[in-house]
C-alpha cells in the first residue's frame, strides 16, 4: 500500500471497526477483553480453563499482546495477514477467536506443563510457532465458531460485577449519593423520553388527520366516478335512441353501441 493508503486503513480499524477504544490509557476495554477471552475458556476448554486458574494465570499474562498487536508481536507474518483478513471480514470478533483456537488445539501440550512459568512461557514462545497445517486448522476453527452472543453477554456480566464491586466498597453516604445521582440520571432520561413521546404523539396526530382527509376525498372521488359513470350510461343510451331514429335509408344506424364505447 502506499502510505496514504494505509494511513486510510489504520483509521478504518481503529474509528469504524472500534479498535481504538482498547489503546486508552485505562485500558478498561483491554480488561474487558480479557474477561470475555476467560469465560469463553472456561465455556469452551473447561479443563485448560481449571488448569490455568490453578496456577493463577489469567489471560492477561499471556494474551494483552495478542489483543494490542492483532498477534503481530510474536507470530509468524504470514498468519498475522490472515489474521487481518479475519479482522476486516468479521471485525473484532475474530481475535477471540483465533486466541480460542489456538489455545485449544495446543490444550494438550499446555496440560502437561505444571507451573506457572513453564506455561507461560509455552504459551507465549512456542505456541507462535505455527506450521503450515497449524495455522489452516486455526483459520477453519474460526470460520465455524460463532460467539457474538456471548461476547455481548460477558461484556454486560463484566459490568455488572464491577459495580457490584465497587458498590460493596462504599460506605452508606457514598451508596446513597451514588443512588441519587442514578435517580438523577434516570428522571433526566425519563423528561427526555416524555419529550420525544410527546412530539411523536404530535407526528401521529398529523398523520392520522391526513389519512382521514385522504379517505374523505376517496369516497368523494368515488361518488364522483359513479355519478358520472351514471351520466355516460344515460348519454349512450340517449345517443342509441337518437340513432334509431336518424338511422339511414336501410335502417343501419349511424354508430354501434360498441363504436360508441370504444369512442
Amino acid at each position: 500500500m502506499s502510505e496514504e493508503d494505509a494511513f486510510k486503513m489504520l483509521k478504518f480499524l481503529m474509528f469504524d471497526m472500534g479498535l481504538r477504544k482498547q489503546y486508552r490509557p485505562d485500558m478498561t476495554i483491554l480488561q474487558i477483553q480479557m474477561y470475555q477471552l476467560s469465560r469463553l475458556l472456561h465455556d469452551y476448554h473447561r479443563d485448560l480453563y481449571n488448569h490455568l486458574e490453578a496456577h493463577e494465570i489469567g489471560p492477561s499474562l499471556y494474551a494483552a499482546p495478542w489483543f494490542l498487536t492483532m498477534f503481530a508481536s510474536q507470530f509468524p507474518l504470514g498468519f498475522v495477514s490472515r489474521v487481518f483478513d479475519m479482522l476486516f471480514l468479521q471485525g473484532s470478533e475474530a481475535i477471540f477467536k483465533v486466541a480460542l483456537s489456538l489455545l485449544g488445539s495446543h490444550k494438550p501440550l499446555i496440560l502437561q506443563h505444571e507451573n506457572l512459568e513453564t506455561i507461560v512461557d509455552f504459551i507465549k514462545s512456542t505456541l507462535p510457532n505455527l506450521g503450515l497445517v497449524q495455522m489452516e486448522k486455526t483459520i477453519s476453527q474460526v470460520f465455524e465458531m460463532d460467539i457474538a452472543k456471548q461476547l455481548q453477554a460477558y461484556e454486560v456480566e463484566y459490568h455488572v460485577l464491577q459495580d457490584e464491586l465497587i458498590d460493596s466498597s462504599l460506605n452508606d453516604n457514598q451508596r446513597l449519593d451514588k443512588l441519587e445521582k442514578a435517580n438523577s440520571s434516570l428522571r433526566k432520561q425519563n423528561f427526555d423520553l416524555l419529550e420525544e413521546l410527546q412530539v411523536a404523539n404530535g407526528k401521529i396526530q398529523n398523520l392520522e388527520a391526513t389519512v382521514e382527509l385522504l379517505l374523505t376525498n376517496e369516497g368523494k372521488l368515488k361518488q364522483s366516478i359513479l355519478t358520472l359513470e351514471q351520466e355516460r350510461a344515460a348519454l349512450l343510451k340517449a345517443v342509441e335512441e337518437m340513432q334509431k331514429k336518424m338511422g339511414d335509408t336501410d335502417g343501419k344506424p349511424l354508430l354501434t353501441r360498441q363504436e360508441l364505447d370504444a369512442d
